[in-house]
């Protein structure tokens, strides 16, 4: 098992160092998240000596960072390594998307503060049960949209000429999906007779650690 840690940069090489040198956790690879052009070959020199390093960019917003990361940690989780998040010095958008990124996967996150550091205690999201996972799994697998509920049945549950039985599959989908819309994971639009439904960006984050 190897130690992964994600490390958003932000301008201060010296606070990002001290975070990874304090922080008593080892580290067997840093991703450096990088938003701008910042300090980063002076990070990428310190460290390269002592741990694998790999630079990821990002340049699409809060949740485009969060998604970028929880790859990360799918990735690394997959092949049963264990994953930090240190938010010592990120940019603001950086930091939120570390959090989200955390909050959804459960990581560890910790940074330095006055001189020591913190492990930061991540209130735990509501969980989204079993039926609800599938929605967003067979949307995420569709493009993230479909063009209608009875679309969305036909994909979850297959398609039924019995008409009681599919009016309880609509019934069900549709309490599921608005769930699923009041926890801002998808957003629906009706277009004519259908509903086209749609993951949010955070519905996409979420997808990716189901």
């Amino acid at each position: 098992m190897k130690i992964i840690h994600i490390v958003p940069l932000g301008t201060r090489c010296d606070l990002i160092l001290e975070s990874i040198r304090m922080s008593r956790k080892p580290v067997q690879k840093a991703y450096l998240i990088v938003g701008e052009e910042v300090c980063l070959d002076r990070i990428v020199k310190a460290l390269k000596d002592f741990v694998e390093v790999e630079v990821v960019r990002v340049d699409g917003g809060i949740y485009n960072s969060s998604i970028k990361m929880l790859e990360i940690i799918r990735k690394e989780r997959d092949e049963g390594n264990e994953v930090y998040v240190n938010l010592s010095d990120a940019s603001r958008d950086l930091c939120i998307a570390g959090l989200i990124s955390a909050q959804i996967s459960k990581s560890e996150v910790y940074m330095a503060s006055d001189g020591d550091v913190i492990d930061l205690k991540i209130p735990p999201i509501k969980s989204v049960g079993e039926d609800k996972v599938r929605l967003i799994k067979v949307l995420e697998e569709n493009g993230g949209e479909v063009e209608s509920i009875n679309r969305l049945i036909e994909l979850v549950e297959g398609k039924t000429e019995d008409q009681r039985k599919y009016m309880a599959q609509r019934a069900r989908m549709s309490y599921h999906l608005k769930g699923l819309e009041e926890d801002g994971l998808i957003e629906t639009r009706k277009e004519g007779k259908s509903v086209r439904i749609r993951l949010t960006p955070l519905g996409k984050a979420y997808a990716i650690m189901f």
